[in-house]
């Protein structure tokens, strides 16, 4: 029969086994697409050479050199950090209106708004289409910009308010009898309070838009305009695949998403936690 010490010590080593084990599933899939990216042609297609026994920057060096990837990874930063920005700007003047303002309806307006996300992307295709043939748009980076804040900035708009909403008016309050107005109160104290969770926000928006396929392989006709998903695609022929220059190019094209993580980390666990507290 097994004591209270000797059951909790079986609890938490299962805990640890079954968290090492989460941890390999996760990360074995980008290790191996770094291995392969590391290897030569001869090496990828031999089965026993699972880690590489000759390290190669060729592909690396042929993706950025000899290939329009480069143009395709800066046209996703470009389209990207302005839909971020835009969303981030709208969906924090919203969020602040919604809950600092007594508006009739305003839980409704945000159910409103967070009900446009229950649509799928597939079958918004073809209203895009006509509107962005109507302004001519189309094959443009405005019109796509335009697409990704479509369905980036309802979430944006929910999360913001859920995370202002758990902060005290008293606080804003205070501020402005200091002699702040509202709108450096906003800036000295709101925006200082929420700022976890303006990162988190930040963070759903990029990675929303840098992850996009499907509207920029649509929409996107020009060569030079591709991002860098629909981009990807040049490295896979018609009957066979080039996986040393494809898996060159996925490890470059995390490298913006993993320095974004690097850059919030310290926020984003706070901003997390938070916005679960109240919504």
């Amino acid at each position: 029969m097994l004591n209270k010490k000797q059951k909790k010590n079986i609890r938490m080593a299962g805990a640890y086994i079954f968290t090492v084990l989460m941890v390999f599933i996760a990360v074995a899939p980008f290790v191996y697409v770094v291995l392969t990216a590391l290897k030569t042609q001869e090496q990828i297609y031999d089965p026993k050479q699972i880690i590489p026994t000759y390290v190669t920057f060729e592909n690396f060096r042929h993706v950025i050199f000899e290939s329009n990837f480069v143009r395709y990874f800066m046209n996703s930063i470009f389209i990207t950090a302005v839909t971020t920005v835009i969303c981030m700007v709208l969906s924090v003047m919203a969020a602040y209106g919604l809950t600092r303002y007594r508006i009739l309806g305003a839980g409704k307006i945000k159910m409103a708004v967070l009900m446009t996300r229950m649509f799928p992307g597939i079958l918004l295709c073809i209203p895009y289409y006509i509107i962005m043939k109507h302004f001519q748009l189309i094959d443009s980076y405005g019109g796509l910009i335009l697409m990704y804040c479509s369905f980036t900035l309802p979430f944006a708009i929910w999360n913001t308010c859920a995370f202002f909403s758990t902060i005290p008016w008293e606080l804003e309050e205070s501020a402005m009898i200091d002699g702040c107005s509202r709108l450096r109160s906003f800036f000295s104290v709101i925006f200082y309070v929420a700022k976890p969770g303006l990162f988190v926000t930040a963070l759903f928006c990029f990675m929303s838009s840098w992850d996009e396929y499907m509207y920029a392989s649509i929409f996107i006709n020009t060569t030079l305009k591709k991002t860098i998903q629909v981009g990807m695609q040049d490295f896979i022929g018609q009957y066979s695949v080039d996986w040393g220059l494809l898996m060159s190019a996925v490890v470059i094209s995390l490298v913006p998403i993993l320095l974004f993580f690097a850059l919030v980390q310290k926020n984003l666990v706070e901003g997390l936690s938070a916005g679960a507290v109240k919504g």
